[in-house]
């Protein structure tokens, strides 16, 4: 009888057996099987309605892309626990149930983008997924996050969430990404950035947020990202940016904040300094208002640009400052308030925003303007509380429009050119009592100018021996 085979003979038979069973494995009709590489089942754009039940379950990757598959079921790829890599993405999903990646512990891609009807997912359908390293979730009609969608995604180092519909940014939605290094969340609707927004990233290296609504940015919302270097928040609704939320940023070298409605005043001083130190590279900054700095980039200002306060004023207009809710409530932000110790903090006259004026459509409904009833202004209430340049025209007899108080307007006292001026509100007090003392000097005054008749008889007694 034959002696039997050697141990190592033996285990390279194994072998040669399973990797024939795996090429007559049954392959779906509408896919395409593959060993080499990895083992691979492929239907990409084949009309698919459906997951095909029959995936041969030691396939270590699956493109289910291009389809029209509209729902993922719990037991769709519950057998195939070697797949790494699964694409979902350019189909019609509406669902996916929770538990559909369950046991994929060795799933390392994930892409369900372009996926624009799926809207929500549920916030356990990702759990497990420990060696998950890329996640696309862009282009998907998502409204929200819910808490704890990524809970648990230790590997992460790619999120994509562009092009959504995402209405926030939840406190700590991130928290567990630890080594997330790329999140993508422009062209969504996220309206301001909050404190606890990017706890916990403390590997991001880029952060794209362009294209969105942002209005705000917390001082303290960026405080873990001290290994950024690419931060993009053009195209937003940005006026003003605390540079206490840039201090953290110790590596960042690509800064992009264009295309907002900056408004280059007493708020924007911070920034400007910061801007003046940072050695990486950033984009223009071009100033909405005032006025007559719109369209100068803010990096570019002298320091004595940024004296005053510029306001667009009207009925229901006031500038998005960003800043605290109280002073967003007041409507004008500390450096522009009566009692600042910013001495030079006055109101740009002006009309509001308008046809032209870059604010337009950023200024959110149901803010009132800051009235200014201080009455006519003297060649010294300039904008900037200095003498206005011979290229600009006098600004006497100017106001903003929807000021004018009650009643007969009244005249302040005239300054002597050059005069540094107060504070408005003590700009008013000294206008009101200088007038009150002008009103009671009026008859005083009558009397010492000279009678016309006495002036005729004097010259008429000089020159009449002539």
């Amino acid at each position: 009888p034959p002696s039997p085979l050697p141990t190592g003979s033996r285990l390279l038979a194994w072998v040669l057996w399973l990797q024939v069973w795996r090429v007559a494995a049954p392959c779906p009709g509408a896919c395409v099987c593959y060993n080499e590489p990895k083992v691979t089942t492929g239907c990409p754009q084949q009309g698919l309605q459906a997951v095909p039940a029959d995936i041969p379950v030691a396939s270590q990757r699956i493109f289910l892309h291009g389809n029209r598959i509209t729902h993922v079921p719990a037991t769709a790829f519950r057998a195939c626990r070697n797949l790494t890599i699964l694409w979902l993405h350019s189909n019609a999903l509406t669902h996916i149930d929770a538990t559909a990646f369950a046991g994929l512990a060795l799933l390392e891609q994930l892409d369900l983008s372009d996926n624009a009807q799926l809207r929500a997912v549920d916030p356990t359908t990702f759990r497990g997924l420990g060696r998950l390293h890329t996640l696309h979730l862009d282009r998907c009609g998502l409204q929200e996050l819910g808490p704890g969608l990524f809970r648990g995604l230790a590997a992460l180092q790619y999120l994509y969430l562009q092009d959504n519909g995402l209405q926030a940014l939840p406190d700590d939605a991130f928290r567990d990404l630890g080594n997330l290094t790329h999140l993508f969340l422009h062209g969504n609707h996220i309206p301001g950035v909050p404190e606890r927004a990017f706890r916990g990233l403390h590997s991001l290296d880029r952060l794209l947020l362009h294209q969105n609504r942002v209005a705000r940015v917390h001082p303290h919302a960026f405080r873990d990202l001290g290994r950024l270097m690419t931060l993009y928040l053009f195209a937003n609704n940005l006026s003003a940016l605390p540079a206490e939320a840039l201090a953290p940023l110790r590596a960042l070298q690509y800064l992009r904040l264009n295309d907002n409605p900056w408004v280059c005043d007493c708020r924007a001083r911070p920034l400007w300094a910061w801007l003046q130190q940072f050695r990486g590279s950033s984009s223009e900054l071009p100033c909405s208002l005032p006025r007559r700095l719109a369209g100068r980039d803010l990096k570019r200002l002298a320091a004595t640009d940024l004296e005053g306060c510029a306001t667009a004023t009207g009925p229901s207009r006031a500038i998005w400052t960003g800043g605290p809710a109280d002073e967003q409530l007041l409507g004008l932000p500390k450096c522009c308030q009566p009692d600042a110790a910013d001495k030079a903090s006055v109101l740009e006259a002006g009309s509001p925003a308008s046809a032209g004026n870059a604010l337009k459509g950023r200024v959110p409904p149901g803010d009132s303007p800051a009235g200014n009833t201080s009455g006519p202004r003297h060649i010294n209430d300039s904008p900037f509380g200095t003498l206005p340049g011979s290229a600009e025209p006098p600004l006497t007899g100017l106001r903003p429009q929807g000021s004018e108080p009650p009643g007969a307007p009244t005249v302040g006292p005239r300054r002597r050119p050059g005069r540094s001026h107060r504070s408005s509100a003590a700009g008013q007090r000294q206008r009101g009592s200088a007038l009150a003392m002008q009103r009671a000097q009026v008859p005083l005054l009558a009397r010492r100018q000279p009678r016309p008749l006495g002036l005729a008889l004097v010259l008429w007694t000089v020159l009449r021996p002539c």
